[in-house]
């Protein structure tokens, strides 16, 4: 029950703390700055509120005023049950209820979410560690401000409860005892609960009271324009900021478009002001109670199934898989509840309240407001969605929501002419059928919720009758590999989206690593036959027989056995001619996004792991490092992203933050990073040496490469705060980080092979199923990123030694079959087609799915769709753009 109020009561305060202090950060670069500036925020959006609150309690002082003489008299003539009925006959016979006292205290009670909201934000937020502002050494803790020997006493709290009463002393001039002890109480309350409070929750309190005072003596100035007062203040803080906005931020154009919006907050009011009778004429529409009330209300229904369960249900239905089994929680559809309770106390819970505490005047311009955004929210996600490619469980993008001037300037025009043909429609008959629209747009988009949602179940029920939730409670690594110090060993490493443009890059920064990587050879001039994983892995495991091309050849066997026999046919051959072969996460086995190894359940002699995200937990505490959870994160990032397709063009890039939408702690990536980085750091402890004279393989998939985080360099390792990003060309690029730092723990690994005498009589393969959706190493002006299909190839063969080589020869990663079982094996077959195992097919252009993206569905399709006017054929060397020919003109 109290996390159900806290979404819908607390949360939408939590979401504009956050936003407000990510924009002060991003504005000011101090984070003492940032905790005033949020706390002037609150300030402001609250003034409307205390101006209802300070009405009420006028009221509520008058009527008492006026009862008083009377309830005095039956006080002191009557006692007990009897001064009760009579002192409720006359409260009646007044059209007063005792209950209305409440509203008196309406000033104290809306500080209360907002007091939690604050508390929840800054008593929880790690950035404030360590951090100094003014006379205060640490934000993140109590300020300590008096030591004597072993006593320290905490000076803020007693400032804040200061001002807290000199406000009180202002507001309570003149206004009975009971008022002041109210408020004396109120200050000595918070000096109880906030004196162990970290700094920075005191100083936002303590900024809300000096405010509070401001606000208190411009209540108390008997002046009949005292509005010009505060028009003034508001304008002078506005041109204050805008120059320093001007002055700091002019060599950007963002930071000078700031500054001109904000002067021109400045003069608009007192434009407003001068202008105030012709404007009220021009823009006055007329108040209907029931018809305005019934807009407002379908209005915000709207806006609440759209970005509560429409938005919701139509990501995760398109992959239910990835979004089951997150931590404790099994069904996808808690997300979707999740996201509805914290867009319900936004869009719904709070906008109600306001309209109901405002007067007849303000209401029917709530009406319209609201209107206009259900017409502009609808445009936005419909018309202009955009498409930024794949987006990850953390709700990261592979591609950033940038849009052109021109796209920015026609949503901003089609938004405004929204805005005027609402003003428009509610000067017209029209406006009394709004509401019936409204309604049914509601109806239509909460059937399709529901639809969604049954599909996410059904779904979710196939998918447990056979996924085996992962062991993340393991306390401790222990070996699940098997290497052998007699035998031969065979390594394949496919890390998934690594860049090959980066070795080079990444060796010139860390020049050890050549003599670490000893023996190995570099292919630059290799291709992927896919942009994406699901096509784009069957190669590597399977070779030529399961490229695109080749795989839709086959159009008479299920798309999905051939998908698997992919994954099993290097493993098979493998145990089949004694060894010992572990297979981990094998990308999407069963056509499942969370790999369903049961397809080697038939094969006892291979074991198969799931290890990403299983030792991540471990591998945070080990490092003392705190992370959300997963769940965490899609919890927060999934109302983000509702709210995000509801935006406009111009506004999408700064909520969306590279990814960390708005969360005040950058690297929201960084969990899925490590999933995979752990992984990579444990090879030492994953991996048991044997003794016997038996053969051993390893087939690994790995993401450390997948999620661009940024890491601490020159270890690239993963940081909560990076202070140092390298000295590579591409330091500021998170790709350029994942990519070192798979690289270098890799490097970690084969210290370990060296230092236990197992390199030389091990075959090392390290390969990607596709590069990274970029265009930084090579362009041709194809209408492609040529980077993304370039996969990494560096091979290490057996008793292979020497500074790290590269070789230009045309290569696929299709040929690490071949590279694998090469002089291991004589003739090597495929168990499932009887072909020989051969690189042959290189030898003609390559057919390259540049259309071919994640078609996997547990259906009955036997061929992925591809695009004949998009797909490419290559041949010989991928650098030359002649050699890329478009399959249909071929």
């Amino acid at each position: 029950m109290l996390d159900f109020l806290y979404s819908i009561i607390i949360y939408p305060i939590v979401i504009i703390l956050e936003f407000s202090f990510v924009f002060a950060q991003k504005l000011f670069k101090e984070t003492g700055i940032s905790i005033i500036f949020i706390s002037l925020v609150v300030s402001v959006l609250c003034l409307p509120l205390y101006m209802v609150a300070e009405k009420w309690q006028q009221i509520e002082r008058n009527i008492i005023k006026k009862l008083k003489p009377k309830t005095d008299k039956i006080k002191s003539v009557f006692k007990g049950d009897e001064q009760y009925m009579i002192l409720s006959a006359y409260y009646k016979q007044n059209h007063y209820h005792p209950i209305y006292t409440l509203r008196g205290s309406f000033g104290l009670l809306i500080q209360i979410p907002f007091f939690i909201a604050a508390y929840s934000f800054l008593s929880h937020l790690e950035i404030l560690n360590g951090v100094h502002f003014l006379f205060i050494n640490d934000l993140g803790s109590p300020d300590s401000l008096i030591s004597a020997r072993n006593i320290s006493i905490n000076l803020l709290p007693f400032v804040m409860t200061f001002v807290n009463c000199l406000s009180s002393v202002i507001y309570t001039k003149g206004l009975p005892f009971k008022d002041k002890i109210q408020l004396y109480g109120m200050a000595l309350l918070f000096l109880i609960l906030l004196y162990n409070s970290p700094a920075a929750l005191v100083l936002y309190w303590t900024m809300n009271n000096i405010f509070s005072i401001f606000k208190n003596i411009y209540y108390k100035i008997q002046y009949s324009k005292k509005h010009i007062i505060l028009l003034g203040l508001f304008s002078f803080f506005c041109i204050l900021l805008g120059a320093f906005c001007l002055i700091k931020f002019s060599y950007i154009s963002k930071g000078r478009i700031l500054s001109f919006l904000l002067i021109l907050s400045a003069i608009i009011p007192w434009a407003y002001l001068i202008l105030k009778d012709k404007i009220i004429n021009i823009i006055n529409i007329k108040y209907e109670k029931n018809t305005n009330f019934y807009i407002f209300l379908s209005s915000i229904f709207f806006i609440f199934i759209l970005f509560g369960l429409f938005i919701p249900t139509q990501l995760i239905v398109s992959s239910p898989q990835e979004f089951s089994f997150i931590d404790n929680y099994s069904n996808p559809s808690y997300f979707i509840y999740n996201t509805a309770l914290q867009v319900f106390g936004l869009f719904l819970f709070w906008p109600l309240c306001l309209y109901l505490l405002f007067s007849n005047n303000v209401k029917k311009y709530f009406s319209l407001i609201f209107f206009a955004l259900f017409l502009c929210i609808l445009v936005n996600v419909f018309l202009f969605s955009a498409n930024y490619g794949l987006i990850s469980i953390n709700f990261i993008y592979n591609k950033n929501p940038d849009h052109s001037k021109i796209e920015s300037l026609i949503n901003i025009f089609v938004l405004l002419s929204i805005f005027v043909i609402s003003f428009i429609i509610f000067n017209t008959k029209i406006k009394k059928y709004i509401s019936i629209v409204v309604s049914l747009c509601v109806f239509s988009l909460f059937c399709i919720s529901a639809i969604n949602i049954l599909k996410i179940n059904t779904e979710f029920n196939k998918l447990k009758t056979y996924y085996i939730k992962e062991n993340k409670n393991i306390q401790e690594v222990s070996s699940i590999f098997s290497l052998s110090r007699n035998g031969k060993n065979i390594l394949i490493f496919m890390l998934d989206r690594a860049a090959s443009g980066y070795v080079s890059h990444i060796f010139d920064e860390s020049p050890e690593l050549k003599e670490i990587y000893s023996g190995f050879t570099y292919y630059p001039n290799t291709v992927s036959f896919s942009g994406y994983t699901a096509i784009g892995s069957p190669p590597i495991f399977g070779g030529y027989e399961y490229t695109p091309e080749e795989i839709n050849k086959r159009d008479t066997i299920p798309l999905i056995e051939k998908h698997n026999q992919s994954l099993i046919m290097l493993p098979r051959i493998l145990s089949e001619n004694n060894f010992y072969v572990t297979v981990t996460d094998s990308p999407y086995a069963n056509f499942n996004w969370k790999s369903d190894l049961s397809i080697f359940n038939i094969y006892p002699d291979i074991k198969a792991y799931i290890t990403d995200s299983i030792y991540t937990d471990i591998w945070l505490k080990d490092n003392n490092l705190n992370l959300p959870s997963t769940s965490k994160i899609i919890k927060r990032n999934m109302f983000w992203y509702s709210i995000f397709k509801g935006l406009p063009f111009i506004i999408r890039n700064p909520i969306y933050m590279n990814g960390n939408w708005c969360s005040p702690i950058p690297g929201n990536s960084l969990r899925l990073t490590l999933n995979g980085y752990a992984v990579l750091d444990y090879l030492k402890t994953l991996t048991e040496i044997i003794d016997e004279d038996k053969n051993c393989a390893l087939i690994m998939t790995n993401n450390t490469t997948h999620e661009n985080s940024f890491l601490e360099a020159p270890d690239y390792k993963p940081v909560t705060v990076v202070s140092n990003y390298g000295k590579s060309k591409y330091s500021k690029e998170g790709s350029y980080h994942i990519n070192a730092a798979a690289l270098k723990r890799i490097a970690d690994y084969i210290i370990f092979l060296k230092n236990n005498n197992i390199y030389d009589n091990t075959r090392i393969i390290l390969v990607s199923d596709h590069g990274p959706e970029f265009n930084f190493f090579i362009k041709l002006g194809l209408p492609f990123n040529v980077d993304q299909f370039n996969p990494l190839l560096m091979v290490k063969d057996f008793n292979s030694s020497g500074e790290i080589k590269t070789d230009y020869t045309f290569m696929s990663n299709a040929d690490v079959p071949f590279l694998a079982l090469n002089n291991i094996i004589e003739n090597p077959v495929n168990p499932f087609t009887g072909k020989t195992i051969s690189i042959e097919d290189k030898n003609n252009p390559l057919y390259i799915a540049i259309s071919g993206k994640n078609h996997f569905s547990n259906d009955s399709s036997t061929q992925y769709k591809l695009d004949l006017n998009k797909d490419y054929f290559v041949s010989k060397n991928i650098f030359v753009k002649e050699n890329w020919k478009r399959v249909i003109d071929k």
